[in-house]
C-alpha cells in the first residue's frame, strides 16, 4: 500500500539565504518494468542513470549553486561525495535544477537547468533504504537533507512535494498518472526559466559627464548583469527634458544649460535602475545671428505646434532642418504656425529668411 508519509526532517538551514533552495522531488528507485523507469529519456532503464534530485529556487533572485555538493549515505560516518555543482551553475527565481545519475538527457524537462552526475562511476548511487542524502553549500556547510528511510523503501517512482514547493512528500503516482516529473511540477507545468536582472550600471562613452557643444550629444550605456539575464533591455529616461532628452538607445541630446539625471531601468519587472548626472553648458536656444531682430518661436520645447512671431520683419521663407543639416520642410514666409506633431522627438533648426537677411534658431520637439 502506498504511504502518504511526511518527511519530517527535510531541510536544515544555516542562514536565511539557503531557504531559497529546496528539494522538491527525488527519484531514488526507478521502476524496472520496461521503460517505466526511463526518467532521463534516453530510451533505456538504468537504476543509477535514471535516478535524480530536483531542486527549486523559491526566491525572487537568481541563485548561485556553484560548488554545492551532493553526498550519499550520510548516516555512515560522513557519507560519500557524489556530485559537485560546476562553477557558473545558477537557478532562476521560481526555477528548477535537476541532477540525474547520468545522461544522455533526452527531452525538454520544462526548460529547467539540467545536470548529469557523470563524475563518478556509480553516479548518484541513491540507495532504496538506509541512507540520508545530504547537500552541502560551497562553504562545506550542511544545508539540506533527504531521508529515504522516512518513506517507503521501494516505491518504483519518485517522491515529490504535493503541492509543489510547500507540501509534504508522497509518491508521484498518488497525484498523477505518471511516475516522475523532473524539471516540472507534478502536473507537468514548467517552473520559471527566466533569469532576472540583478544590477544596472549607467555610464557614458569615455566616462564623460558633460555636454559643452550647442545641441551636442552623449551616448549612454547600461551594463546589465548577469550577462545571462533573460531580458537585459532597459528603458531610458531624463530627469528634465528641457535640459536634455534621451532616446530609446541612450543617446542624450543637449537642450539648455543645467544638470540633469539620465536613468536606465530594467524592463524585466525587477525595476532595477541606475542614473548618472550630466552637466549641460554652452547651449543657446534662440538667436544665432543678430539680424532680423524681434523674431520669436514658441513654445520651445514644442510637442504639437510651433508658433512663429516675425515681429516687424517680412519673411520670404521658413525652413526646418535636422541638427545634421537635412532639410525637413519649407514653408511660405507668411506662415505663423508649424505643425510639428509628427516630427521625431529631438533638436531641430529653423531658418527664417527675408530679402536682406536670415536668422537661425533652435527648437526642441518633445513627445
Amino acid at each position: 500500500m502506498k504511504r502518504f508519509t511526511l518527511l519530517l526532517s527535510l531541510v536544515f538551514i544555516t542562514s536565511l539565504g539557503y531557504s531559497q533552495i529546496i528539494i522538491n522531488e527525488v527519484l531514488y528507485d526507478p521502476s524496472n518494468s520496461g521503460l517505466d523507469g526511463d526518467a532521463n529519456g534516453d530510451g533505456t532503464y538504468d537504476q543509477e542513470d535514471d535516478s535524480f534530485i530536483e531542486f527549486v529556487n523559491t526566491g525572487t533572485t537568481n541563485f548561485d549553486m556553484s560548488g554545492w555538493e551532493i553526498w550519499d549515505d550520510t548516516v555512515s560516518t560522513d557519507g560519500t561525495l557524489r556530485f559537485v555543482f560546476p562553477a557558473g551553475t545558477f537557478v532562476p527565481p521560481n526555477g528548477a535544477i535537476v541532477v540525474f545519475g547520468s545522461g544522455p538527457l533526452v527531452g525538454t524537462f520544462g526548460g529547467a537547468v539540467m545536470l548529469s552526475a557523470d563524475t563518478t562511476s556509480s553516479h548518484l548511487n541513491l540507495n532504496n533504504s538506509g541512507e540520508v542524502i545530504g547537500i552541502k553549500d560551497a562553504s562545506g556547510t550542511w544545508v539540506l537533507f533527504f531521508d529515504s528511510d522516512a518513506l517507503s523503501n521501494n516505491p518504483n517512482e519518485s517522491y515529490t512535494r504535493f503541492p509543489d514547493l510547500t507540501g509534504g512528500f508522497l509518491q508521484h503516482g498518488d497525484t498523477t498518472s505518471v511516475l516522475f516529473s523532473p524539471g516540472t511540477q507534478t502536473d507537468g507545468t514548467p517552473f520559471s526559466t527566466d533569469f532576472v536582472v540583478e544590477s544596472v550600471a549607467v555610464s557614458a562613452t569615455g566616462g564623460a559627464t558633460t555636454i559643452t557643444t550647442p545641441g551636442g550629444t552623449l551616448q549612454m550605456m547600461a551594463d546589465v548583469l548577469p550577462s545571462f539575464a533573460t531580458d537585459p533591455s532597459v528603458t531610458w529616461s531624463t530627469g528634465d527634458q528641457n535640459i536634455a532628452t534621451v532616446d530609446a538607445n541612450g543617446l542624450v541630446t543637449a537642450v539648455s544649460n543645467g544638470n540633469v539625471m539620465i536613468m536606465a531601468i530594467s524592463n524585466d519587472g525587477t525595476m532595477i535602475s541606475d542614473a548618472v548626472e550630466i552637466t549641460v553648458s554652452n547651449q543657446s536656444i534662440g538667436l544665432t545671428e543678430e539680424v532680423l531682430p524681434g523674431i520669436n518661436v514658441f513654445p520651445n520645447p514644442a510637442s504639437e505646434v510651433l508658433n512663429i512671431d516675425s515681429g516687424d520683419n517680412k519673411l520670404n521663407e521658413i525652413s526646418v532642418y535636422s541638427v545634421n543639416g537635412a532639410l525637413i520642410e519649407t514653408y511660405d514666409g507668411n506662415t505663423d504656425r508649424i505643425n510639428v506633431s509628427e516630427y521625431v522627438p529631438g533638436m531641430y533648426l529653423i531658418i527664417l529668411t527675408s530679402d536682406k537677411a536670415s536668422k537661425t534658431m533652435r527648437f526642441q520637439k518633445t513627445r
